[in-house]
């Protein structure tokens, strides 16, 4: 089976940011949906950071996002799965209080997963939010104890670039998941791979971090986990070099 796996999404980036809105709908109508809908694809697993603010949520962007994501993967009849990150819960010290639930229960095909949990498809898949105060005993426990061979999460790996050359020196220890053949992980926005580790990336740019650094999505396909990344093509920052010797100079006076 084939399942799309979307990383980081922050709904209401940058200050909820009209502009920001616009770009991601922009991929998403041209690039994101058709390709789902081309492929019959019918599972994503978005994995974790739905929304950017931690303890409000902007009408406008909800609205928007709603617009342009959400009912899409209800009109589409697509099952969207997504497990807490740390930006999609109020407090560091308990998963309780998050966005995701809050704002998103009136969606029958929108399934959260504030707990450790178990999905299967063609395979056993543990599915790991944001590890806490609260849950951190527990999770660690159920690592030790899982027969899964797959794992979706959103975690804080020590060793891994957190933007492109910005790399992470805290966080848990990659060895901590060594018991796994492949961990797909939101969290840092950067797309690299370490091992059996991935982290997914972002479906587009967020800061001048992010410039030249591709975006997009990936399809993993549960029978044989080949994992295939699919470009975002649009971008949101870019260089312009200006020179405005006398070689030059009759071009640009042409804009």
């Amino acid at each position: 089976m084939k399942i799309c796996i979307l990383g980081d999404t922050h709904f209401g980036m940058r200050g909820d940011s009209i502009l920001f809105h616009e770009y991601y709908k922009k991929f998403y109508e041209t690039v994101f949906f058709p390709y789902l809908i081309e492929n019959n694809i019918k599972v994503i697993f978005q994995l974790g950071d739905m929304f950017d603010r931690r303890k409000f949520i902007n009408f406008n962007s909800l609205y928007m996002s709603r617009k342009y994501f959400f009912d899409r993967c209800r009109d589409e009849g697509i099952q969207l799965h997504t497990l807490l990150g740390n930006h999609d819960v109020s407090f560091k010290n308990t998963l309780e209080v998050n966005s995701s639930e809050l704002l998103l229960k009136e969606y029958d095909n929108v399934v959260v997963y504030r707990n450790f949990s178990k999905v299967t498809f063609d395979d056993s898949i543990d599915i790991i939010p944001w590890i806490c105060d609260e849950n951190e005993e527990e999770i660690m426990k159920q690592i030790s104890e899982s027969k899964s061979q797959i794992c979706f999460g959103h975690f804080e790996i020590a060793g891994f670039e957190m933007d492109r050359g910005n790399i992470c020196h805290e966080g848990i220890q990659e060895d901590l998941l060594k018991r796994y053949d492949v961990v797909l992980t939101g969290h840092f926005h950067h797309k690299s791979t370490k091992g059996n580790i991935t982290y997914v990336g972002t479906p587009g740019e967020m800061t001048w971090a992010d410039y030249q650094d591709e975006r997009g999505f990936h399809i993993f396909d549960t029978s044989n986990r080949e994992l295939t990344f699919i470009k975002n093509p649009y971008t949101m920052f870019n260089k312009i070099t200006y020179d405005d010797t006398q070689q030059d100079f009759e071009f640009y006076k042409k804009f």
